[in-house]
């Protein structure tokens, strides 16, 4: 990779009290924002602007992730997109920001994730529980969310967490969690179904429901589905409104702008049936109606439920059934394939026909993206891409094998020779069950293949996308091991997967991953620089101010002040 090229900027330090100045014209004005990356419990997100009038950054750090790496000082921003770059510094009825030099960024993009129904899981969630490292840091964000939740009703995180991530090696004690949420059920969730914790007040909710729950608060991973199907059944469709409205405020938070659902919409692992289960996929398209996405959806849909005796997913059905409701979508909101499973289960290699299945997908000309893990299911899946490829070419219709862990030389010239991607996981950064890896990152990007990152977040890890960078940048993982040395890609690179390498996946390339005149404008204004703080730093960046399309989605009170003043 070239190297980046920088205009001349201080190295500053800004984050030490820096002041902001801005100039303010006629504008628009943010409303209803709040500090707590939780978002609030009013059913829409907290920092949500009212209207996307003109705005220009100035004094910054532009990483535009362009083709040339461009670094420009500011951004104008008019009608939704990217108007100019080193532009104007004043247009008639155009709000001016002055960044003190913060690092912006484009919008960030996850290529597979299950977002559709994390997103909905019942209870309010403890978003930021990703970035406690020890059980006294949880236990603090515990009570600060507790100010902002009405007793009685629970909190909770589901998935993409476990003991793995704090420094003691265990979850908080049943006493632990009474202290610091006395008035408040509590109920945390490793991976599918658990092991999972709860307090006093959760432990009676369960055992009500005939849950068993250990003397210290325990659930073991048999009776976590159990756990959490109870919860599922006590929701209701404006409880689930509210945490996928939270949850896209979280994402706001991040940086995290464009979210690809890899054929979400069924919880793994939990005996309810699915028509007992409010949301769902008929949640956000009703959001998408009413104009309440903040984040982009882009979905997938693949194998829910239980495949036919020849191994095959009702994918066909669910393709169609999607584009009937939604058409051809708008850029907040749209199906652009099939995935994450069309025919086999985990790991499933033989007695199920992959080309035939995979060639009815290519003859309709949809997108595929295929979970594999294993060098057997790469070898499977790849020799059915050729095949089908060979009658109906698949270059253009972006196919992808999902995941990546264990993938050859072999197995990536053959992907780059037929045009198709990866989109690489490292799910090992929190190895909370036993098939999780981390793909060869160095590997991939030398050979030349389309690569996506990307987090499986949340059923089995965390969402943030600040961790898998670290993760990607350093080999290491939750508890600061080496666990995949070799392999470890530049912080550009990094970025560059989560930008403009998840825009292929997405069919996004033309409007997003790039900060560049006539594109969309999402972009994320950093907490800290990027590019030379610490590593261990990088898991806590955050954003102080996110765009979708011109709208601010979310702002920090700094920015919120500017904003309104």
């Amino acid at each position: 990779m070239t190297e980046w090229k920088r205009r001349p900027l201080s190295r500053r330090r800004f984050l030490q009290g820096a002041a902001l100045g801005a100039v303010g014209l006629a504008g628009v004005a943010l409303t209803g924002c709040d500090d707590d990356r939780d978002g609030g419990e009013t059913g829409r997100p907290t920092a949500v602007l009212s209207g996307a009038g003109p705005l220009i950054l100035t004094n910054g750090e532009i990483l535009t992730m362009d083709a040339l790496e461009t670094v420009a000082s500011s951004v104008f921003i008019e009608n939704g997109r990217i108007a100019a770059l080193d532009g104007p510094s004043a247009v008639n009825g155009a709000r001016v920001i002055d960044l003190g030099g913060r690092t912006v960024i484009p919008g960030l993009i996850d290529s597979h994730l299950h977002f559709v129904t994390p997103s909905q899981a019942p209870g309010h969630f403890l978003s930021v529980i990703e970035t406690a490292f020890s059980t006294s840091d949880l236990l603090s964000v515990l009570r600060q969310r507790v100010t902002s939740v009405p007793a009685g009703e629970f909190i909770t995180a589901v998935g993409g967490l476990g003991p793995q991530q704090f420094a003691e090696r265990r979850w908080p004690s049943l006493a632990e969690l009474d202290q610091a949420a006395p008035d408040h059920p509590i109920y945390f969730q490793s991976g599918f179904s658990g092991p999972s914790v709860t307090n006093s007040l959760g432990r009676g909710y369960f055992e009500e429901r005939s849950v068993p729950v250990g003397a210290d608060g325990t659930i073991g991973r048999q009776d976590g589905g159990s756990a959490l199907g109870a919860l599922l059944l006590d929701q209701t469709y404006e409880d689930a409104r509210r945490a996928a409205l939270e949850y896209m405020a979280y994402s706001g938070s991040l940086g995290l702008t464009t979210v690809v659902d890899a054929g979400g919409g069924f919880w793994f692992g939990v005996d309810v049936p699915p028509d007992q289960v409010q949301g769902g996929h008929d949640l956000f398209y009703d959001m998408w109606r009413q104009d309440d996405l903040t984040v982009r959806i882009r979905l997938r849909f693949g194998g829910g439920g239980s495949a036919g005796p020849d191994g095959v997913f009702p994918v066909i059905g669910s393709m169609e059934n999607a584009l009937a409701t939604v058409g051809d979508g708008d850029e907040m909101l749209k199906v652009i394939g099939v995935g994450e499973f069309t025919v086999g289960g985990f790991g499933q290699t033989d007695g199920v026909p992959f080309e035939v299945t995979y060639g009815q997908v290519a003859e309709r000309g949809w997108s595929l993206s295929q979970h594999s893990l294993s060098v057997a299911e790469h070898e499977a899946h790849i020799r059915a891409f050729e095949v089908v490829s060979a009658q109906t070419p698949i270059a253009e219709l972006r196919w992808a094998i999902e995941h990546g862990f264990e993938l050859t030389t072999d197995h990536l010239r053959r992907l780059e020779a037929i045009g198709a991607g990866v989109t690489a996981s490292n799910t090992a950064f929190l190895p909370i069950t036993p098939l999780l890896g981390s793909a060869p990152f160095r590997d991939i990007l030398d050979s030349g293949v389309h690569v996506a990152a990307s987090s499986d977040s949340s059923n089995i890890a965390p969402l943030n996308p600040w961790l898998h960078i670290y993760h990607m940048v350093t080999g290491r993982n939750a508890a600061g091991e080496l666990v995949n040395d070799g392999q470890q890609i530049t912080r550009l690179e990094a970025l560059r997967l989560y930008t403009t390498g998840s825009a292929w996946v997405s069919f996004d390339d033309r409007e997003l991953g790039s900060l560049e005149v006539g594109k969309l404008a999402d972009l994320v204004v950093l907490s800290d620089d990027y590019l030379s703080i610490p590593p261990e730093e990088i898991r806590t960046l955050s954003s102080v101010l996110t765009t979708v399309g011109g709208r601010v989605i979310h702002a920090d009170d700094r920015f919120r002040q500017l904003m309104e003043g």
